[in-house]
């Protein structure tokens, strides 16, 4: 047994293999451990892992970018979320000119009150101010701020 560098012996497992168990020092187990080839199932699951752990170079399969095609396709997707911004804007104005009762909204906060007021507000002005619509849409689907 070689001392290790806390002073204490080293010891070498009987269950691992002869690979693992060899040490800085030792020459003679690694060319035991280079004769030793794995068959069967072993041999198949080394070769899995292998073909995992491989690093593989992607030089030769280098595509070339073309500039113009990607500034198109960003001015493309600026383009469609301008539009979809500009049209949630639209809807937004829409919802803060529809009119209700504000007594629409204290009935609804108390019937709901898990739900938050501002949540219950976009509901009721979503169904055009309409208390019924607005209250069975909040049971169908619980109302957020988002």
């Amino acid at each position: 047994l070689k001392p290790s560098r806390f002073g204490l012996p080293s010891r070498r497992r009987r269950d691992t293999p002869r690979a693992l168990q060899a040490m800085p020092g030792d020459h003679e187990d690694d060319d035991e451990a280079e004769e030793a080839k794995p068959t069967g199932q072993a041999a198949a699951e080394a070769k899995q892992l292998d073909s995992i752990t491989d690093v593989h170079d992607d030089e030769d399969k280098t595509s070339t970018v073309d500039a113009k095609e990607v500034e198109a396709r960003l001015l493309e997707l600026k383009k469609k979320k301008e539009e979809t911004d500009r049209l949630l804007a639209e809807r937004e104005k829409k919802l803060k000119q529809v009119k209700f009762k504000p007594e629409d909204l204290e009935l609804m906060c108390a019937e709901l009150p898990l739900c938050e007021k501002d949540a219950l507000e976009r509901v009721l002005r979503e169904s055009g101010g309409d208390l019924v619509k607005a209250l069975t849409a909040a049971v169908r689907q619980f109302p957020t701020n988002s």
